[in-house]
């Protein structure tokens, strides 16, 4: 058997195990026709310099992966000299400069980890994280461009990111923003034309992410979180809307029917009851903590029964009298559009379990999961719905003979923007990549389903309609990995100039070749 050329890489473990090898093959959604060719774990930020420059001395190709959470083939591509570059091991917390609201990570830190590192300083990322964070890297949601904690008020990942230290395709390093000019103290990005924003969202096409810099903030002094139900989506929608605009909660997120129906399948109160303890640790006070608790338990979950729409939102302000004026601005908003409010039981357990254990990758009976979404105006929120509606009903065969269901979330990102995420779920066998993430006790009460290879490409087929149909809205999209159009909605001129970007950034073509629509996929 021949040696790998990256077998000799100082500081890098290379593995062949195949069981490694056909794991780091596959996303949430896809998995590639066969394993990748190995799995790369450089242990320093010199070690992974050393091997982008033998990979594009020997012309290998390399894919970056954080987390592993993604789910649009951001790393899985169809050709077996492909190398995974697992970058968890790169997971220092350089630095914290709380004087400054700064923080400097390398990109295996988990989102959660970084939480709970910044909250004995009573601080906080600006964006700080999906929800997959207690797995998903802050280098992943960096170069996907992630959206959900903080996103209401702050925006996308993209939004907190002050600098960044990349590994081009030669293996050089290239620091941009607050990391760039040799500042002692990374503090202000746009300091001239400043090319962080090429590397954010790229899927690595342009380099691997080696260190971030991060924006703080303050903690919220006062903090809560209203529920309020809907009985229809177009009223719903446009509630959001005005709470955004009027940047009244840094969070909103609402579910549809189906989706409050799964919440409840799969989440019992006694379940919820597992994170009364985070009530307790994350409360300001014990007191705060054992009211919050006491209120969760009289509450229960019966208002989820007959449920429509629901909204929940987070609000924080300064001070208990400034949170007291929000929350009643939220209170008049919803009452004008119809809602009414209702327990807010799934909201606390949202605040207080922001990163949960990952069992929602998977159906409430073990059904496979796999989103699309899409970002439109903020008022277009009632358009963008009714084209996914039309779109299901285009399919109601396709979907009842796979017994494929859908289902619907939406948040609000900045003022400006609605984010739209669909979520299909239908009966299928796991996938090793599910059986390592989901909780023991969820893998041993959920039903093993069948290989169901034409139900998974019909869902492939409904995820690329609901993209067709959000296009005349021209919806944006986050994680474009292999899936969501990028560069063929762009004119002549933006993909020349992104074309040659690539060119000089990665010569040998050997970032992830195939990502974003650029290189080749083998």
């Amino acid at each position: 058997m021949s040696v790998h050329p990256l077998a000799s890489v100082d500081g890098v473990e290379l593995s062949l195990e195949p069981g490694a090898r056909e794991l780091f093959a596959q996303d949430i959604y896809a998995r590639a026709g066969s394993p990748v060719a190995a799995v790369a774990r450089p242990r320093s930020l010199e070690a992974l310099q050393a091997l982008v420059a033998r990979a594009a001395d020997t012309g290998t190709p390399l894919t970056p992966r954080g987390g592993g959470m993604s789910y649009t083939r951001g790393y899985v591509a169809d050709r077996p000299d492909l190398v995974v570059v697992d970058l968890r091991a790169l997971d220092a917390i350089e630095r914290v400069d709380a004087d400054n609201h700064v923080a400097v990570v390398q990109p295996g830190v988990t989102w959660a980890r970084l939480h709970e590192t910044l909250a004995p300083l009573q601080l906080r990322a600006r964006f700080w994280g999906p929800l997959s964070g207690l797995r998903a890297t802050v280098g992943g949601g960096v170069s996907q461009n992630a959206a959900f904690w903080g996103s209401g008020r702050y925006g996308t990942a993209a939004d907190g990111v002050l600098g960044l230290d990349v590994v081009t395709g030669t293996g050089a390093r290239l620091a941009s923003g607050a990391l760039g000019g040799g500042v002692a103290t990374p503090f202000f990005r746009p300091y001239g034309p400043d090319p962080t924003g090429l590397f954010i969202g790229d899927g690595g096409a342009f380099g691997v992410k080696a260190r971030i810099a991060l924006a703080l903030r303050a903690e919220p002094v006062a903090e809560d979180s209203l529920s309020f139900s809907f009985e229809a989506a177009a009223p719903l929608l446009a509630a959001m809307a005005e709470i955004a605009r009027a940047d009244l909660a840094p969070q909103q997120v609402a579910f549809d029917p189906l989706l409050v129906a799964m919440r409840t399948r799969r989440q019992s109160l006694a379940e919820d009851f597992r994170t009364l303890t985070g009530f307790l640790r994350g409360s300001k006070s014990l007191t705060r903590g054992l009211r919050e608790a006491a209120t969760m338990a009289v509450g229960g979950r019966a208002f989820l029964e007959g449920a429509n729409y629901l909204l929940h939102c987070l609000a924080e302000a300064r001070g208990p009298a400034a949170l007291r004026e929000d929350l009643a601005a939220i209170r008049a908003i919803v009452q004008r559009h119809g809602g009414r409010e209702v327990e807010n039981t799934v909201a606390k357990v949202m605040a207080a379990t922001p990163f949960p254990a990952l069992n929602g990758i998977i159906g409430p009976a073990g059904e496979r999961w796999a989103p699309v979404h899409g970002l439109v105006p903020i008022a277009a929120g009632e358009g963008a719905y009714r084209a996914l509606i039309d779109v299901l009903g285009a399919n109601e065969e396709v979907l009842a003979r796979h017994a494929i269901s859908c289902g619907t979330l939406f948040a609000t990102v900045g003022s400006q923007a609605l984010l739209m995420e669909p979520m299909f779920f239908w009966p299928d066998a796991l996938q090793a990549l599910h059986r390592e993430t989901l909780e023991a006790r969820v893998l041993a009460r959920i039903p093993a389903h069948s290989p169901a290879p034409e139900a998974h490409a019909a869902v492939g087929r409904l995820r690329g309609a609901v993209v067709e149909a959000l296009r005349p809205l021209g919806a944006a999209h986050l994680q474009l990995g292999r899936f969501y159009p990028w560069l063929e909605r762009r004119d002549a001129a933006f993909g020349d100039a992104v074309r040659a970007l690539k060119a000089q950034l990665d010569p040998a073509g050997i970032l992830n070749p195939g990502v974003l629509g650029l290189g080749a996929t083998g």
